[in-house]
């Protein structure tokens, strides 16, 4: 699989520009990656992690899921034009530069028994499995890593890795107790803020057991997560260069134009062109930070202050999230209150919007719609709409390229290079095959 690459320079290879100035002064060694300081290897996974988030999967999904359109040269992935070879960069993005590193730290963290840096680095790993698994299904798992004895990995089953996923971050809980963004290995990657690293797994949890349907898991797991909105984790950007946010440097650094919301589903639902199943007319306040008009041409917004501004943050795993998790388990496992989350999600709306976005006081599909719905638009930009997309079958109907009854992609291709190394690649599976857990 990845055997012929190994011989780069992993700690070089940062494919996106955030944060390059963690680059400095690096203990490198091509042929024996151990030589790094463990924290620089577990920083290497973490910008591996902002990348995965909101780079270039990300906007692929925005696209798959009509939050943004494609213009120019994007237009060929919303016209099913990407073939295997398109996806060897992201493949890259999560194996060799991604998870190698956070195994890499979590070797490094167990050899000097830096059991902070061992639990952070497990939540970095975890993360890229579980979004990996998420968006290609059945994927080297367990044999991955360790290339020098295992060469062609085989392809683990989708949910057996969720499973490996789940007990990565219980063991990551058990390493981090009173460990917080701000003081154990957060910075300079993510915004210091006093998230706990035990919550973050938790709702990391809640996550990968609402993409495997395990509703009551996920809603005991949410019940443990991301307790305010201060504790989300968000990556951290500067408007210096080689510090900014990864949707700003696309689309003003690198292709401006590339992308864009006109007509999309997301701005019809924010302005009422399709009304929204909870009325919310503070979404007038919202889509001026998530958008612009620029020459006549609504834009997404980059300007200082704006949703992908070169400075802002980006949320990894957030106390929204979280909530609208618990909304859902609730709803669909009849545990609880789902109303209360939910509506904890409008008032924090009506705090940053100063109102306009009422109590919901409904239940069954209505409540289901809107909690979709919210969290749509709340996590705009973010791999989970994708996700929901795919595990509800499209519950909230969004309409692919502007054609409702177009049928939408379920995963993300296996790339030609494992094709061509890997002598277990299981074969080609169609962009339009459900994944095992969205069967």
């Amino acid at each position: 699989m990845l055997r012929q690459k190994l011989h780069l320079l992993l700690l070089f290879l940062i494919i996106f520009s955030s944060c390059s100035e963690l680059n400095d002064n690096l203990n490198i060694d091509p042929n024996n990656f151990t030589s790094a300081p463990g924290y620089k290897l577990l920083e290497q996974s973490e910008l591996g992690i902002v990348n995965i988030s909101s780079g270039e999967s990300s906007r692929i999904i925005g696209i798959w899921t009509d939050q943004f359109q494609a213009t120019d040269r994007c237009l060929m992935i919303g016209n099913y034009y990407l073939d295997q070879q398109s996806y060897d960069g992201l493949w890259t993005n999560f194996y060799l530069e991604g998870c190698k590193n956070s195994e890499l730290a979590i070797e490094t963290a167990m050899v000097n028994d830096h059991i902070l840096e061992l639990g952070v680095a497990k939540i970095m790993h975890a993360i890229y499995f579980g979004e990996a698994a998420a968006l290609w299904g059945d994927i080297p798992c367990r044999q991955a890593i360790d290339i020098s004895n295992n060469s062609n990995p085989k392809f683990d089953d989708q949910k057996q890795v969720f499973d490996d996923v789940q007990q990565l971050l219980t063991e990551a809980i058990k390493h981090l107790e009173n460990a917080f963004v701000d003081n154990a290995y957060g910075s300079p990657v993510f915004v210091p803020n006093e998230a706990s690293w035990v919550e973050i797994a938790h709702s990391l949890k809640a996550r990968y057991y609402l993409i495997s349907k395990n509703y009551e898991k996920a809603l005991a797991e949410a019940k443990l997560g991301i307790s305010s909105a201060e504790g989300s984790l968000l990556s951290f950007h500067k408007d210096e260069p080689g510090s900014k946010n990864l949707y700003y440097q696309f689309m003003v650094e690198q292709r401006g134009g590339a992308i864009g919301p006109d007509d999309s589903h997301l701005v019809k639902l924010m302005t009422g062109e399709i009304p929204r199943e909870l009325k919310s007319p503070g979404d007038s306040l919202r889509f001026d930070y998530y958008f612009e008009i620029m020459s006549s041409r609504l834009e997404l917004n980059t300007n200082p202050g704006g949703i992908f501004a070169a400075d802002a943050s980006f949320p990894i795993i957030s106390w929204t999230e979280t909530l609208l998790i618990k909304a859902e388990a609730s709803l669909r496992t009849g545990i609880g209150n789902p109303l209360i989350p939910f509506n904890q999600v409008r008032d924090h709306l009506n705090q940053i919007y100063g109102s306009g976005f009422p109590h919901s006081s409904t239940s069954g599909d209505k409540l289901l719609k809107q909690i979709l719905e919210e969290k749509y638009i709340s996590l705009f930009g973010s791999l989970q709409t994708f996700h929901d997309l795919r595990r509800t079958k499209n519950y909230l109907k969004i309409p692919f390229l502007g054609v409702p009854d177009r049928i939408y992609h379920e995963r993300f291709l296996y790339p030609q290079i494992e094709m061509n190394t890997n002598s277990n690649f299981p074969g080609l599976v169609d962009l339009f095959e459900p994944t095992p857990v969205n069967k």
